[in-house]
């Protein structure tokens, strides 16, 4: 493999682990009664919406982004029909 894919490679999963520990800090606290965790994930979704927010904005930014790469940028640089 070559230095830039393993790079790559270990960035990916440093976040990806990163993630899951902060989903352990975040979902699973010591306080919290038994539940399963289905349950407990519905309760913490519920109750944080900003993530859900962010989420649905960067989905609408992307498509944003999608929708002007197949535009063409002026009517000069379009292709001839």
């Amino acid at each position: 493999m070559k230095r830039d894919t393993l790079l790559r490679l270990g960035v990916v999963l440093i976040l990806m682990l990163a993630g899951g520990l902060l989903w352990r800090w975040q979902v699973a606290s010591p306080d919290a009664p038994a539940v399963t965790l289905g349950e407990n994930f519905r309760v913490w979704l519920w109750d944080m919406r900003g993530l859900d927010v962010v989420v649905q904005v960067g989905l609408l930014f992307v498509g944003a982004l999608g929708i002007t790469a197949l535009l063409p940028e002026s009517a000069e640089e379009a292709p001839p029909q």
